[in-house]
């Protein structure tokens, strides 16, 4: 590379004097000696540059959630006639992983249930399903009374939803699963015309004492967002 760049400069300097060289062949081999300077000077001090680590954004499929497309009212329905369900209460696993197939075969095994998995729906944290995936049980499919509470009474009337986590101590649902839980809510409160004030913890239930879904659920949130929905879809429905 050096011997060309010296073999070019000495013809140009022997040729600076010599008048049959036109003037635009000069300039065009200076040009030409300037850039194979510069990229020399590029290819020496490239490698002295400290590797630079660049992040790619992810792609807009990659931010995508599987689990936001879930239609829930093609999730919700069911292969046998619905129940008037009157209540539904909130439960967590108090277990930091789970998902639907491992707490039903915890209830059937363990418990002895018949009907396996207590809740009708469990809503995952990202460890066994997907973080705000909504589970149905076979409760729910076939409309089989809960054992989520040591009500039975309640049991018979109460749409038990489970969310991944123990919200008692450190954890805290994520938002995906507060987001998912409203959604589901919102439909089914609509459907069965549930009052904003049959949604219950699983703590408000007249039985044992328990403390879930524990202190670090945010109750008060998840109720004041479903009153913002209906609020809307009532401001809705009066313009139309």
């Amino acid at each position: 590379m050096y011997k060309k760049i010296l073999s070019i400069l000495s013809h140009d300097v022997i040729c600076i004097g010599n008048t049959t060289i036109h003037r635009h062949e000069r300039t065009v081999r200076c040009l030409s000696l300037c850039m194979i300077v510069v990229a020399s000077g590029l290819s020496i001090s490239i490698p002295f540059f400290p590797r630079v680590k660049i992040d790619r954004a992810k792609s807009y499929t990659d931010l995508e959630n599987s689990f936001y497309k879930q239609d829930i009212e093609q999730l919700c329905s069911t292969v046998v006639r619905e129940k008037p369900w009157k209540y539904i209460v909130i439960h967590h696993s108090a277990t930091a992983k789970g998902n639907a197939a491992r707490f039903d075969h915890y209830h059937r095994k363990e418990k002895k249930w018949e009907y396996g998995l207590a809740y009708h729906f469990v809503i995952g944290n990202g460890s066994f399903s997907g973080d705000g995936e909504i589970e149905v049980g076979e409760r729910w499919k076939k409309q089989i009374h809960g054992a989520h509470t040591a009500n039975i009474d309640c049991n018979r009337v109460a749409i038990g939803i489970c969310l991944v986590g123990d919200f008692e101590h450190d954890g805290a649902p994520t938002e995906n699963q507060i987001d998912a839980l409203v959604r589901l809510m919102q439909y089914l409160s609509r459907k069965y015309t549930i009052a904003s004030s049959d949604i219950l913890q699983h703590k408000q239930v007249h039985q044992k004492c328990t403390a879930c879904p524990g202190k670090n659920f945010p109750f008060a949130e998840v109720k004041t967002r479903l009153l913002q929905i209906a609020s809307k879809r009532n401001s809705h429905s009066r313009e139309l």
